[in-house]
């Protein structure tokens, strides 16, 4: 495949290039795990998946000492789905990862494709990381909507600028161009500001998307705290996803506040993970507003060494209304108001 030929002469440039650089890491994670899922009034199913505990993920980044505090970096990193051995559906080799980087007392500028702080929230205050069968964007309608789906995690094309670190304060910034010459449908602009001080968290962002020629918008806001007592770190976050109504036929538009409460519990070499989410449909037609769904899940990590885990996780989805969501690996077509129910146990090595 074509798409292995680039990725090997890739890291063979990169590790004959290795001696100009201050230094250059080769990393990435591989987790794969068997999954149990039951929906409500459907035949159970079982399945092999893969990033229940951690993202697959292969890479490498750099960084130049260019001298008088002036630093150099970059950062490739593309998906590795272990049950399969495949790469990103979507056909981009960096798909998680692409960006160039300047650094130096002023802070940071990168250029590339990355996470937008639009969505931060959702992953970093989620005990699950919005990964696995217990990911908080399980009970999410709009993050599946296209062209929501495509920029809300990872953005392409992105300039972004971090302050530097005041005392635990830091700003991001980011903006990417819409690349259309006819309109500018795709246009990404988002900001988050968070405050980062021993046990104490606290983050808040905003970011719009152009989806349209006419320039609507598809709204992100959210906030996140989290403060870690030692003997466990409490998480929550707020997300509110506003897509204009009528833009994609009534029945996948409106919006979705979001409401996640979670925990982690670290035991010696063991670690216990729990959360609730709470999706609540608004605006929109009948057949978006109002349904709503609970979201439970529990979770067991098992640390081996620091570079390999076990881990199990159940969950459950309860719908209300005209909501239908279902974890990943079920049998289909669960029907409006039902329940889905499901469990993971998988193996996670990072290198």
């Amino acid at each position: 495949m074509k798409i292995n030929r680039a990725l090997a002469l890739t890291l063979a440039a990169a590790s004959v290039g290795a001696s100009a650089q201050s230094s250059v890491t080769l990393f990435g994670v591989v987790d794969a795990n068997m999954r149990y899922v039951k929906n409500s009034g459907l035949p159970s199913n079982i399945s092999m998946n893969n990033s229940g505990l951690s993202s697959g993920r292969l890479g490498f980044r750099g960084v130049e000492d260019l001298g008088g505090g002036l630093k150099a970096g970059f950062w490739l990193e593309s998906d590795v789905n272990a049950d399969t051995g495949t790469m990103n559906a979507n056909g981009k080799l960096f798909a998680r990862r692409s960006t160039v980087s300047l650094m130096g007392n002023f802070g940071e500028v990168r250029l590339g494709r990355d996470l937008t702080p639009a969505s931060a929230h959702t992953y970093k205050y989620d005990p699950f990381g919005v990964i696995g069968v217990a990911g908080a964007n399980v009970t999410s309608r709009i993050v599946s909507v296209a062209p929501t789906s495509a920029t809300y995690y990872r953005v392409d094309n992105m300039v972004q600028y971090f302050t530097p670190n005041f005392g635990g304060l830091q700003a991001e910034l980011a903006f990417a161009p819409d690349e259309n010459a006819a309109n500018n449908t795709g246009r990404h602009a988002a900001a988050r500001i968070a405050y980062e001080n021993g046990p104490v968290s606290v983050s808040v962002s905003y970011g719009t998307t152009n989806v349209n020629a006419a320039s609507d918008k598809f709204k992100q806001l959210g906030l996140g705290v989290a403060y870690n007592f030692g003997v466990a770190r409490l998480l929550a976050f707020y997300q509110r996803d506003d897509l204009p109504f009528g833009t994609y036929g009534g029945v996948v538009a409106g919006a979705e506040d979001k409401l996640l409460i979670g925990v982690t519990v670290p035991v010696g070499a063991h670690q216990i993970r729990a959360s609730y989410v709470r999706t609540d449909s608004r605006k929109g037609s009948s057949a978006f507003n109002g349904s709503d769904a609970n979201k439970y899940a529990i979770g067991y990590v098992h640390n081996l060494s620091v570079r390999t885990a076990l881990y199990g996780t159940a969950t459950r989805v309860s719908n209300k209304g005209g909501a239908n969501f279902s974890l990943s690996g079920g049998a289909p077509g669960l029907a409006a108001g039902g329940s889905s129910t499901g469990m993971e146990v998988g193996i996670k090595h990072s290198f």
